[in-house]
């Protein structure tokens, strides 16, 4: 499981940044300097709490943004080997590969998604080990957003 990002989806095809809607993202030449080239599937980060910065920080030139990856869809194989090959690939410092740890039980995934609310982040990600990269939605990966009793109780009272 790791961390579910609010940023823009973005994959890496080997030569260049990807959008959902399948535009090219046009990027500094720093940015694609010391890519993989093989293609990656991430977002675009400028941190927890940040998404609406995510526009004003491309026009200033990118700086405050990360391409946080957390698959690799042309190594193929099961989640783990994809996770494999990623933890092998030298990568930019601009990019970085979104942590994952391996989820124990529902109890598990409840008490690291409640964490990372707390610290200003969404919700948690659990993806099957054993599945094969899907570019859509599917029932191997699971996004758990709590929700913050905090705000539930505001729009109540």
């Amino acid at each position: 499981m790791s961390e579910k990002l609010d940023g823009w989806r973005l994959g890496w095809n080997g030569s260049d940044f990807i959008l959902r809607g399948g535009g090219v993202l046009r990027v500094p030449d720093r940015w694609k300097t010391g890519m993989p080239a093989v293609a990656l599937d991430g977002e675009l980060f400028a941190g927890r709490g940040e998404f609406n910065q995510i526009q004003g920080r491309i026009a200033r030139g990118f700086h405050g943004l990360t391409f946080q990856v957390f698959d690799a869809p042309a190594a193929g194989g099961s989640f783990r080997s994809r996770l494999a090959f990623l933890r092998g690939l030298e990568l930019p410092s601009h990019v970085q590969l979104v942590e994952q740890v391996r989820c124990r039980d529902t109890k598990h995934l409840v008490e690291a998604a409640d964490a990372i609310v707390e610290q200003g982040g969404e919700g948690a990600v659990v993806r099957d080990p054993a599945a094969r990269y899907a570019p859509c939605r599917t029932d191997s990966v699971l996004r758990w957003v709590p929700v913050d009793p905090r705000v539930s109780r505001r729009k109540v009272g």
